[in-house]
């Protein structure tokens, strides 16, 4: 697979191996500074940057590609302006943000032996990113008082690092400090929120009072409100870092719940990578999504404005079917065609879906429920979501089956729990491909096939969630292919073909997620197997059975 060896960078000037990269593009390669001065006046500098912030009344500022962008290509990759804890976390590391587990012969934490925060160890406490807070918490005499009481206490103390980092930089860093406050921050409709009343009281206060910062109420909140707004969240790709940071570039995408990029975090430093998941023509939008594209359309709008103070007026928000997936509809109560499975039930759509309160109506008869009817239906049926095993597929299975006369196969709870099951079927102990039978395999791969259509429809092309189907779609494939050519219901040229098809998925799935942080060695393994399931003129193998 010449696509998954590792290439060696050349100059693009002399074609001789390099170690240097262009400064804006991160695509092209060169061996001296000297090249690259020959390369941009040669005519990279016409191609290198693929886009512009621009401002406008009704976007603010937003991102505009300046060039065509080509599907899968980096876009932009810039390290974070200030990284740090959530508002709220367990105990985590202030330097590395790895999550704490406490000591045995202390049963607490380790904790920096100046300031008294947890931390990982020595290292970590003598940081260049802990120094400036430490010394101003040790100034005034501070000492965190955090210890460890139970594994998944939640610490209410962290709401101050991350504002604290912003403001230290007025002294040491003040032109990336004015970048940061430059940012949208939204306070004006935050201000008399709970949580920022909350704020109030602690953050402000341990700003002023503790620390003797002088910085003003409305500057102190400004910085937390801009973190609110603009920050991304990031985590380690083994789960055990959630922080939050922010990222000046980036931060100007406009968003879309129909988006033309992903993003992946690259290195212990979480330097941030763009990639376009489609084609973007010259002059597009270069767009993300602040938040989840398979919740429905009431849940993400709400989502939007609690979060990020803005109503999405997308065109997906604008279409009542979500572009034909009808993701947060259900079935009309009152429009009974179960006797006729060639036709299909007609659905309660809204009548407004860029208005809140606006009722739903049947698509065929006049039946109507009001808006806080779904709402509360949809919260009812995503806590019984969350309670459910997740062990097992029992639980999903008897969800799916339960409310059926309901939700229809796409509706967003249901695509929840279908991907559940997507992830128990293979993966976990006692339904691991082998000892899944004949029928609950033929299960996984429909499941597969029905998520995938919905991902052409809300996160078309290279997005991680199409990349991840594929990878499970092709291992069931893989899998059922070698159990009907074992018991004589494929030929060999059937399996051939089948085997060929899969490979073919998995090209497509390793295209898609060899940008992801640890997945090379995954990809390179799954394709090794399946290559040895096939000789070298693509016959298949002795070996499969």
């Amino acid at each position: 697979m010449e696509y998954l060896k590792r290439e060696i960078p050349v100059c693009e000037v002399c074609q001789q191996p390099a170690n240097q990269t262009c400064g804006g593009c991160k695509q092209v390669y060169y061996c001296s500074r000297a090249h690259q001065k020959l390369g941009w006046r040669e005519g990279h500098r016409l191609k290198c940057c693929a886009f512009k912030i621009q401002i406008s009344d009704t976007l603010g500022r937003h991102m505009i590609a300046t060039r065509d962008i080509k599907q899968g290509e980096m876009i932009l990759k810039e390290k974070p302006a200030v990284l740090g804890p959530k508002i709220c976390s367990p105990a985590l590391c202030l330097t590395c943000g790895k999550r704490l587990e406490p000591l045995s012969d202390t049963c607490d934490f380790y904790k920096c032996t100046k300031c008294q925060w947890p931390m990982c160890g020595p290292q970590c406490e003598k940081s260049d990113v802990h120094k400036p807070e430490c010394n101003a918490m040790c100034n005034r005499k501070y000492r965190c008082r955090i210890k460890y009481e139970s594994p998944d206490k939640v610490e209410s103390a962290y709401c101050v690092i991350s504002p604290m980092r912003v403001l230290l930089m007025k002294e040491s860093d003040p032109l990336q400090y004015d970048n940061i406050m430059n940012l949208e921050s939204h306070l004006d409709e935050r201000i008399n929120t709970p949580l920022y009343l909350v704020l109030k009281a602690n953050l402000v206060t341990f700003i002023n009072q503790v620390l003797g910062l002088p910085f003003d109420e409305e500057t102190i909140l400004k910085v937390a409100s801009i973190f609110d707004t603009n920050s991304f969240d990031v985590r380690s790709p083994d789960g055990t870092k959630k922080l939050r940071g922010i990222y000046l570039t980036s931060s100007m995408m406009d968003h879309s719940c129909l988006p033309n990029t992903k993003h992946v975090f690259v290195g212990d430093e979480y330097h941030l990578a763009v990639i376009a998941t489609v084609p973007i023509a010259k002059g597009e939008l270069i767009t993300a999504t602040y938040t989840q594209s398979l919740w429905g359309t009431l849940e993400r709008r709400k989502h939007l404005k609690t979060n990020k103070w803005f109503d999405c007026t997308c065109a997906r928000c604008q279409d009542p079917t979500e572009f034909g997936t009808y993701l947060g509809n259900i079935y009309c109560s009152l429009c009974n065609f179960l006797g006729n499975e060639n036709v299909s039930r007609p659905m309660l759509v809204s009548t407004n879906p860029l208005e809140e309160n606006a009722p739903w109506k049947c698509e065929k008869c006049d039946h109507s429920i009001l808006s806080r009817q779904m709402v509360s239906g949809n919260n009812v049926l995503n806590q019984e979501l969350s309670k459910l095993d997740k062990r097992g597929p029992k639980d999903f299975e008897e969800f799916i089956g339960k409310y059926s006369q309901i939700l229809h196969p796409r509706n967003h709870l249901v695509v929840q729990a279908k991907l559940a099951l997507v992830q128990i079927y293979g993966n976990y102990k006692g339904y691991t491909l082998s000892e899944l039978s004949d029928n609950l395999l033929k299960r996984k791969i429909d499941i597969c096939y029905e998520l995938l259509e919905i991902a052409d429809q809300l996160e078309p092309g290279w997005s991680k969630f199409r990349g991840t189907l594929l990878l499970d779609l092709q291992a069931a494939m893989t899998m059922q292919t070698k159990r009907n050519y074992e018991s004589g219901k494929l030929t060999k040229e059937g399996t051939q073909d089948q085997l060929m098809q899969s490979m073919g998925l998995l090209q497509e799935a390793t295209n898609i997620l060899k940008v992801e942080p640890n997945m090379k060695e995954t990809l390179e393994m799954k394709i090794q197997e399946l290559n040895g399931l096939l000789d070298g003129d693509g016959d298949v193998n002795s070996n499969i059975v």
